[in-house]
């Protein structure tokens, strides 16, 4: 949903983009996304409730923190 945003919102078109699905198909993992990715090699679980998130709020509620391995 990111890519939408940024083209609906911002007019921001992504080249080169690295996806983290390719990625792990390209490698065999067992997951095909970046949740796995994070669970993998940083043990942390990310908070998928919060993928659809209006993230251009400023500051960026606290409950979505959970989403962000920041």
């Amino acid at each position: 949903m990111d890519i939408i945003w940024l083209q609906r919102d911002l007019g921001l078109y992504m080249v080169g983009m690295f996806d983290t699905h390719y990625a792990c198909d390209a490698l065999d993992y067992p997951g095909k996304g970046l949740a796995f990715l994070l669970k993998k090699f940083c043990d942390f679980d990310a908070d998928k409730k919060y993928q659809m998130a209006d993230w251009r709020l400023r500051c960026v509620p606290p409950r979505c923190l959970s989403y962000s391995p920041l």
